[in-house]
């Protein structure tokens, strides 16, 4: 695998959420920053799908999601599943949320 990644819904929300709460609290070149290193970290997991740690939160649907930190943003993790020759991102957030509660939502 080379670097293909596709982000789902709920997680291009977590990442626009995640930027605009950066932006908010810091300045926008730092949310601008969150969102490059978000998207090079998501490339560089799906160099080796398997880099990240196995998800440990008891949602059946997370069986096969591996998780790992925006590198430079270690409180935000990333969600992710090897799915046909690319990951996919399920969802970005930040790891002081109730995981999870959010994760049991549909």
């Amino acid at each position: 695998m080379s670097g293909r990644y596709v982000v789902l819904p709920k997680a291009d929300r977590d990442l626009d959420d995640q930027a605009d709460y950066v932006t908010r609290e810091h300045s926008l070149d730092l949310g601008l920053r969150f969102l490059a290193a978000a998207h090079e970290t998501c490339a560089l997991l799906a160099s080796p799908p398997a880099m990240g740690w196995k998800c440990q939160l008891s949602h059946p649907a997370l069986a096969e999601t591996r998780v790992f930190r925006v590198r430079g943003f270690t409180n935000v993790l990333i969600f992710y599943r090897a799915s046909r020759g690319r990951i996919e991102i399920v969802r970005v957030l930040h790891g002081s949320r109730d995981l999870e509660r959010l994760f049991g939502q549909k």
